[in-house]
């Protein structure tokens, strides 16, 4: 199977760009609690104007879909646990509701991951698994990126969605070797 990084598309102009959070925020935001229901809505500000562009995925400061992608992403892991993110513009008073996309870990790197002295990823190897789930988040790494399977890939791309960019995975095959 193949995996791929979900990347927000940096080409597209005028996109949005929320106030980044710190980094203990992002932490909190992005772990799944006891009990999502009670969880209150994450709001964020943004400064929109007549030109802006509302991507359907955001990368920073946390993963956040659109409503529409959400849909998608709810038939392929159904049951994932999500968190209401409202964009703020106060200056014009609109808000734009966002989805926090907080998918299953997966313990999946490779021993030929390779990483830098702060312990951050430098070459990304996944070792081969039959198992894992069609959207994820790597266990124990300080990145929170999101990996889709080459079925979710494929299904985001033949629909009109607005800033996804893919980066295909290096996986290590049953032998050891990578691919």
């Amino acid at each position: 199977m193949r995996y791929f990084r979900l990347r927000m598309d940096e080409r597209v102009k005028h996109r949005i760009e929320p106030v980044p959070l710190s980094s203990l925020s992002t932490k909190n935001v992005m772990r799944i609690t006891e009990s999502p229901e009670e969880e209150a809505p994450l709001f964020l500000a943004v400064q929109l104007h007549s030109q802006s562009v509302l991507p359907d995925f955001l990368e920073y400061p946390v993963p956040l879909v659109s409503g529409r992608m959400r849909g998608l992403l709810e038939k392929y892991v159904p049951g994932m646990e999500w968190r209401a993110a409202i964009l703020t513009d106060l200056k014009q008073a609109k808000q734009e509701v966002y989805w926090v996309l907080r998918p299953p870990k997966e313990v999946c790197l490779s021993d030929s991951t390779e990483r830098y002295p702060d312990h951050t990823l430098k070459h990304l190897v996944f070792q081969y698994r039959k198992d894992m789930s069609p959207i994820f988040r790597i266990a124990d790494v300080m990145e929170p990126y999101i990996f889709i399977n080459l079925a979710l890939a494929e299904s985001l791309l033949r629909r009109p969605f607005i800033g996804i960019r893919l980066e295909r995975v290096e996986i290590e095959s049953k032998e050891g070797t990578a691919r």
